[in-house]
């Protein structure tokens, strides 16, 4: 069995959510489970990893391995089909100038995009994929 991968991303973030629908449109293996950090199961996750408070950055969670920042948005690129997995060729960036650019971005985010107010409503079977809950996240993610 495949294991499920987790993506947690900021829900009121538009550069997050066009991020999460990209991921959503590529992902024909239904291998990631999307959790929101304002979510129930986003707060679970952040204290369950430790993640600082600071961070509301896209993270990824694959097995006990967590990736955050760029190294979370290039790693997911790895389970995506081509041409997308080129994408992982930016690890070869050095990480300090990777993360430079995506902690500009993330710290302009809201003022150049605003937040959120709402979202596409996801298909039925889109659903499936994303956790809300502590419950969700123990129903849709199968135990490692």
């Amino acid at each position: 069995m495949m294991q499920v991968k987790l993506i947690v991303f900021d829900g009121e973030c538009h550069i997050c959510d066009s991020f999460v629908q990209f991921i959503l449109n590529k992902d024909k293996e239904n291998q990631f489970l999307f959790i929101s950090l304002q979510s129930e199961a986003g707060e679970f996750i952040r204290r369950k990893y430790r993640v600082p408070d600071d961070i509301d950055s896209v993270l990824l969670i694959d097995g006990e391995k967590i990736f955050i920042k760029s190294d979370a948005a290039l790693q997911v690129a790895k389970y995506i089909s081509f041409p997308w997995r080129m994408l992982t060729a930016g690890k070869f960036l050095p990480y300090f100038i990777r993360d430079t650019l995506y902690d500009f971005v993330a710290r302009n985010r809201h003022k150049w995009f605003e937040k959120k107010q709402s979202c596409r409503l996801p298909t039925a079977q889109e659903r499936k994929q994303f956790a809300e809950t502590i419950e969700d996240l123990e129903e849709k993610k199968p135990s490692e």
